[in-house]
């Protein structure tokens, strides 16, 4: 069996990064194999091995990228499963990892190759606080007096199967947003005087898609794909650039008392872990 949808393995702590070199655990050199599966066997694996350990993480990888021997078959114990688990059968190189979500937030879902095409190519991090897919892309050389960069770029990406959304914070500077490619997406903007506003970025312009706007310093803003959608690549720019000191989350409980018509839409893009603050020196 072949697949060219990403496959996962699960591990704990920082066993896998973006960064280490090759990725060779225990049963590599005990079974001859590294353990993986697909995405519907990512909660059989969670609820037999991992369901009472800390922190796990799964990493999502490009199958047509892995440069060991990949091959599907029964696993080593019986797993409730209807097909065979992909197994490994060398070090896992790690630019065939594209991403590394927490498994929280895992949402089972199929990742295509179009989709890991785009992260391949880009190599996101995981914005702090939010979680969204990012690249910074430029930061000016000239800064102001109080080491703010004059302007400042980054590109995302948003995703339904990675859970790549923008949760609910504001600026201390306007921020423009750019639409490049994929399907359409909703910018939530809430103002200080109590009013809400819905923009949809995308291209199709007979329904009133925008390719460009700005979000003034001050406002609320969240984002995420409009139902449906699987993936969409944006772009930020800001001048003044963006620092970590522009940065502050929003109290969604508080948010949802002062724009009650926004309240679903709270919930769903509430902060993880209710940080306000991105991490000291982020973005400095």
């Amino acid at each position: 069996m072949t697949t060219h949808n990403a496959i996962f393995v699960l591990f704990c702590g920082g066993e896998i990064t973006l960064t280490n070199e090759d990725y060779a655990p225990s049963s590599l050199q005990s079974e001859g194999y590294i353990h993986a599966c697909t995405a519907t066997q990512v909660e059989v694996v969670y609820q037999r091995f991992y369901a009472n350990l800390d922190s796990v993480k799964v990493a999502v990888i490009d199958p047509r990228r892995v440069n060991a021997k990949l091959v599907f078959e029964a696993p080593s114990e019986p797993m409730d499963a209807h097909t065979g688990f992909p197994h490994i059968y060398g070090k896992l190189n790690l630019d065939a990892v594209v991403d590394i979500v927490d498994y929280q937030l895992f949402t089972h879902q199929e990742i295509t190759p179009d989709i890991l095409d785009v992260l391949a190519h880009y190599r996101f991090d995981r914005l702090p606080v939010e979680g969204t897919l990012y690249k910074s892309t430029w930061r000016a050389d000239n800064e102001l007096g109080d080491s703010t960069p004059v302007g400042t770029a980054m590109m995302g990406m948003y995703c339904s199967a990675l859970k790549s959304v923008s949760c609910f914070h504001r600026l201390t500077h306007d921020e423009v947003w750019h639409f490049y490619q994929g399907d359409a997406f909703n910018l939530y903007l809430l103002y200080p005087d109590g009013t809400s506003q819905t923009i949809v970025m995308g291209t199709d312009f007979s329904k009133g898609q925008q390719i460009q706007c700005r979000i003034p310093a001050g406002v609320w803003q969240a984002g995420e794909l409009a139902p449906g959608g699987q993936y969409a690549l944006f772009g930020c720019t800001m001048a003044p650039g963006f620092t970590g000191d522009c940065f502050e989350a929003a109290d969604h409980d508080a948010l949802k008392q002062s724009y009650p018509e926004m309240a679903a839409v709270c919930n769903r893009l509430a902060i993880n872990n209710h940080e306000t603050k991105m991490p000291a020196g982020f973005a400095s």
